[in-house]
């Protein structure tokens, strides 16, 4: 009489493919909002910036040395730091490199350009300024070298023509550049624990582009793995 109860089941196999799409899609959505967050919480401090307020958290203790060159990498810094986040988030959306590829690679190009112009120079220069010393100096020195070496990476491979090569550069670039979101969440976690201390400081400014970087280079492996397997 009636069908049987198993024909409309899926495969085990594929609702797990389903589970794991909504967990991803779940998670992007957080992870655009957490970024979206902190460009908004950026922007707000501009009222602390404009003009300079030295009792601000970021400006205390920089009256001596905010002239000249470091004010020029600072508002270079704060101006573009944002822009950038906010146009990768564009760029590295599938639907929209998809549908409109020309306005893909325009803001590709003003991407581009920004990163290695703006925030990579002015994020070195500023490094040399780290609030905890040499330390966090470096940390953050390595951050805006490495970010520039990935962006200039992604275009070359962009107009070799290589596109897979070109989006994994990228990813790696713009999780660099999500390096001032994910230090502001570990300023806030140390915060709530009562963690005190310049190492705390100086761990963050490390492992705010390094564990990013490190767990997508764990994904990317073992992906090739996985790749590998299958042929």
């Amino acid at each position: 009489m009636g069908g049987s109860p198993f024909r409309n089941r899926r495969p085990v196999g594929d609702m797990q493919k389903i589970r794991a799409t909504r967990l991803q899609q779940i998670l992007t959505v957080l992870a655009c909002a957490v970024i979206l967050k902190v460009i908004a919480g950026v922007l707000l401090s501009y009222r602390g910036y404009l003009p300079p307020n030295f009792e601000s958290v970021f400006l205390q203790g920089r009256e001596d040395y905010f002239s000249g060159s470091y004010q020029w990498a600072f508002y270079s810094h704060i101006f573009s730091g944002p822009c950038s986040l906010f146009i990768g988030l564009i760029l590295l959306n599938k639907n929209f490199r998809q549908r409109y590829p020309n306005k893909h690679r325009y803001l590709g190009r003003i991407q581009a350009a920004s990163i290695l112009l703006l925030v990579a120079p002015s994020g070195l220069w500023m490094a040399f300024h780290a609030e905890t010393g040499v330390i966090a100096g470096l940390g953050f020195a390595s951050l805006a070298i490495a970010t520039g070496i990935c962006v200039s990476f992604g275009w070359r491979s962009a107009v070799n023509g290589r596109f897979a090569e070109h989006r994994q550069w990228m990813w790696r670039c713009y999780l660099l550049l999500c390096s001032a979101v994910v230090l502001r969440i570990m300023g806030g976690l140390a915060t709530v624990a009562a963690v005190e201390g310049e190492w705390a400081y100086q761990t963050a400014s490390w492992t705010s582009w390094l564990l990013p970087l490190g767990v997508f280079e764990l994904i990317q492996l073992r992906a090739r793995n996985c790749n590998r397997r299958s042929l």
